[in-house]
């Protein structure tokens, strides 16, 4: 089967050197197996979106010479296909309907790595008097799958997360619904991203099964972190990657990457990078490692 892979990064800000750097290592896997490389804007969550966000993102991809494959694809372009799944979800006994507020379940649910893990209280539940969100039924199952470079994964989701939401209460489709259908629309079948979603990852096995879906390969990469160990983000003050230093934050994602570039090629364009990067690139440069200290752009 021939290779497709992505990289989706949601539009609620540019682009910083964890993503970048993920998107670089997206690309390098994808084009060292021939393959695909696509560019999809998972834009459903409205209210976290900035403006101007996605623009951002296409124009640093842009300035680093990395060309995806399609089309950009934008999520929000059909939001009914994932309501009309979930009701024939519900339709078929997988779903149910919950109205449970984020209070309440903080009184009643566990917290974990993944956040409240929930305690089933509307399973059975036919009336409802507030906003209802759709959650997946979740039996008590270990799930098993193999991460190219994690290794050995086993989740027992009935722990980890209970019934996980699919539809939230505001009527916008989860990240976890959106992304397993849209990686299955447009043919995806290697996804690389962050450790950071290893997790989820068994959600998102767990609802491929449920919908006859094919599973794709995963490959989770360890995460950027700055001096604190915070993940990189927004949140935690990551700046916004610029084009006054292409050349230099290539190489620096290259050396976070596991790759040591040539003295002859430090002065070449990042397509020029990517090309060397393409032919040495080996994720198992990055084994055994789950963050990297990120260095001064």
């Amino acid at each position: 089967m021939p290779y497709v892979g992505r990289f989706a990064p949601s539009p609620t800000g540019p682009l910083h050197i964890g993503s970048l750097t993920t998107a670089v290592a997206s690309y390098l896997h994808a084009k060292k197996a021939n393959g695909e490389w696509l560019l999809r804007i998972d834009d459903i969550d409205q209210p976290r979106e900035k403006k101007g966000a996605a623009d951002s993102i296409r124009k640093t991809l842009n300035a680093f010479q990395l060309e995806w494959d399609r089309d950009v694809f934008y999520q929000s372009s059909d939001m009914e296909k994932y309501h009309e799944v979930a009701e024939k979800l519900v339709t078929f006994g997988h779903a149910f309907r919950c109205s449970c507020t984020r209070k309440e379940l903080q009184k009643t649910g566990k917290r974990n790595v993944l956040g409240i893990k929930y305690p089933g209280e509307c399973r059975t539940r036919i009336n409802h008097y507030k906003p209802t969100a759709i959650r997946v039924l979740v039996e008590s199952d270990e799930l098993i799958f193999i991460d190219a470079l994690q290794g050995k994964q086993i989740n027992n989701l009935s722990h980890l997360t209970g019934d996980y939401i699919i539809i939230r209460s505001d009527k916008l489709p989860s990240y976890n619904l959106s992304t397993v259908l849209d990686d299955s629309y447009q043919g995806v079948t290697h996804i690389v991203r962050g450790i950071d979603l290893l997790e989820l990852t068994s959600i998102h096995i767990h609802l491929q099964r449920i919908l006859g879906i094919k599973t794709p390969n995963y490959l989770h990469l360890p995460i950027i972190v700055n001096a604190n160990d915070q993940k990189l983000s927004k949140q935690t003050g990551a700046p916004a990657i610029t084009s006054t230093s292409v050349n230099k934050t290539a190489l620096i994602i290259l050396s976070y990457l596991g790759l040591q570039t040539p003295n002859e090629l430090m002065g070449s364009t990042p397509s020029e990078l990517w090309a060397w990067a393409i032919q040495n690139w080996d994720p198992n440069n990055l084994a055994n490692q789950r963050t990297i200290k990120t260095l001064q752009v």
